[in-house]
């Protein structure tokens, strides 16, 4: 599959390491994110905000082994930071629906950068709040858009 560069930067990137690009353990990638997440919410106090989340079997056992309780909120979910929640798939969730957001591209090219095989699991991949769903309407009924279906 080829799949076109979209910024400038990757390709200094490329150059950088004459176009033999390391390999990245996603793990430590996650870890990385996290941590420089974690650093940028002392800027950004709403990646500190906790949220709802599901443990993993790892998480779980580790609080076994520490004999620790996961935070909960009132309805007995288990809450962390935000910062905790981002993955290398949730910045590419998000570069996805950026694109669309864009306007920039068909649906069919991004399908292609995103590996998607079907509009309905593209569109389902895609996150889209309730005002971007509504804003989307606004421009195709009066004519700012063209319908993208």
């Amino acid at each position: 599959m080829t799949i076109p560069i979209l910024n400038e930067n990757l390709i200094t990137i490329c150059e950088k390491y004459g176009y033999n690009i390391p390999k990245a353990n996603e793990q430590v990638l996650n870890r990385y994110i996290k941590d420089i997440l974690k650093d940028l919410s002392e800027q950004l106090p709403s990646l500190k905000e906790k949220v709802p989340t599901k443990l993993t079997m790892k998480q779980k056992e580790a609080l076994r082994k520490e004999k620790k309780e996961p935070e909960t909120d009132l309805n007995g979910n288990v809450i962390v930071p935000r910062y905790e929640c981002v993955t290398s798939h949730t910045a590419r969730r998000t570069g996805i629906t950026n694109m669309y957001l864009s306007h920039k591209y068909t649906i069919l090219q991004m399908m292609h950068v995103s590996g998607h095989k079907t509009q309905k699991t593209f569109m389902d991949y895609i996150k889209l709040s309730s005002d971007e769903i509504a804003d989307e309407i606004d421009a195709i009924v009066n004519g700012a858009k063209e319908e993208v279906f």
